[in-house]
C-alpha cells in the first residue's frame, strides 16, 4: 500500500466561516480532510506545517517547508508528499520547492478557490486528485507538480491567471503536463529538464519591479539606495527598457547589485534585433542576467535561492544560463 504524507500549510482549502470572526479563516485540520477523502489502496498521514493564508506565507516559510519535505522523503516508508496551500502565493512556493528539492519521489501541491462552507467547494476534489497523481508512476522525477481541477502542471510553468474562476491556474505558452481521467493519470509530456539549486538559506533582499509605459526610474533608484542584493525587472516584450532606465541599471550593477531581466508578458524568451537605445543589445552589454521563459514572480524566487546558495558570480550566472 502506498504511503502518502499530506503536509498542510493553511489557505483557502482549509478555510471556513468562523463563528467568532467576520469572515472565513483557516480552520480545517488533517482529521477533517481525512474524514472526507477516499483511501482505497493509499495510507494517508496528515502533518501540519502551518495554518496560514497565502498572503502571510513567505519565501523563508517555503524554504523551511522544502527542508521538511526533503526530510520526510528520505524515509523509505514514504512514497510521496502532497502539500495543501493557499492560491495567492502557491506558484511561488511550488517553484521554490521545485528548485530546492532533490528527491525523485513525487511532490504535488494543491489548494482550492472556494472556502469549505461555500457552494462549489473544490478542496476535497483537488486534494483527492493530487493524491492520485502523487501515487502515479508517471509523476516520479518530474519535479514539483501542481494539481487543480483535473489538470496537472509543472511548478516551473504554472501561473495564477484569474482571481476567482476554478480554471485560475494555467501554464501560458506551455499548457498542462496532463489531465486526471476517471481511470488513469494521463501525462502527455515530460519536462525536458529539471534544475536543482542546493540552498540552505535565502537572500531575502530581492525586489521585483514591473515596467509600465513612461515609468520613471524612481522605484529602481529606491532599491539601489536601499542596498538590495538583487533586482528583477519585468521588461517590455522580449527585453526592452526605456532609455532613461539604463543609467540606473548601470549604477546598480556597478555597486554589485544583481539585476535580472525577464518579460512582463505571460510567457516567452528574450532577445531581439532592434538597434535603438534601451533594446536587448543594451541590456546584454551592461551585463544583466537574462531570464528566459520565467515570469517575474518566479525569477525573484530563483534569484533569492541562487543568491543564497551561490559561492561566486560564475556559479550564480551558470544557474541562469539557457
Amino acid at each position: 500500500m502506498k504511503r502518502v504524507v499530506v503536509i498542510t500549510t493553511g489557505g483557502t482549502i482549509a478555510t471556513k466561516d468562523g463563528p467568532m470572526v467576520g469572515g472565513a479563516v483557516p480552520l480545517l485540520k488533517g482529521d477533517d480532510f481525512l474524514a472526507l477523502l477516499p483511501r482505497d489502496g493509499v495510507h494517508l498521514v496528515f502533518e501540519e506545517f502551518s495554518n496560514l493564508p497565502g498572503s502571510h506565507f513567505t519565501p523563508i516559510n517555503a524554504l523551511e517547508l522544502s527542508q521538511r519535505i526533503e526530510s520526510t522523503l528520505l524515509s523509505p516508508d514514504v512514497d510521496s508528499v502532497v502539500i495543501t496551500h493557499d492560491t495567492d502565493t502557491l506558484e511561488e512556493t511550488a517553484y521554490l520547492l521545485d528548485l530546492t528539492l532533490k528527491s525523485i519521489k513525487p511532490v504535488v501541491i494543491t489548494g482550492s478557490l472556494r472556502v469549505a462552507t461555500n457552494p462549489g467547494y473544490d478542496g476535497v476534489t483537488n486534494l483527492a486528485n493530487a493524491i492520485r497523481v502523487a501515487i502515479a508512476p508517471e509523476a516520479r522525477d518530474q519535479g514539483v507538480l501542481v494539481v487543480f481541477g483535473d489538470e496537472v502542471f509543472a511548478a516551473q510553468e504554472v501561473q495564477n491567471v484569474h482571481t476567482h474562476t476554478q480554471q485560475a491556474f494555467q501554464a501560458p505558452g506551455c499548457g498542462p503536463l496532463g489531465r486526471i481521467e476517471p481511470q488513469r493519470i494521463g501525462l502527455h509530456h515530460r519536462l525536458a529538464q529539471r534544475q536543482h539549486i542546493p540552498c540552505a538559506r535565502l537572500e531575502e533582499m530581492v525586489d521585483l519591479i514591473r515596467l509600465t509605459q513612461g515609468a520613471d526610474d524612481r522605484l529602481l533608484r529606491h532599491s539601489i539606495e536601499d542596498g538590495v542584493a538583487g533586482i528583477v525587472i519585468e521588461a517590455f516584450g522580449s527585453g526592452r527598457v526605456p532609455p532613461w532606465w539604463l543609467p540606473a541599471i548601470g549604477e546598480a550593477l556597478a555597486q554589485r547589485t544583481v539585476v535580472a531581466i525577464t518579460t512582463r508578458c505571460l510567457s516567452g524568451s528574450l532577445g531581439d534585433t532592434y538597434g535603438y537605445v534601451g533594446a536587448y543589445h543594451d541590456l546584454t552589454r551592461l551585463g544583466v542576467l537574462i531570464v528566459h521563459n520565467l515570469n517575474g514572480l518566479k525569477t525573484r524566487i530563483k534569484l533569492m535561492v541562487a543568491l543564497g546558495a551561490a559561492r561566486n558570480q560564475y556559479e550564480l550566472r551558470k544557474w541562469f544560463q539557457g
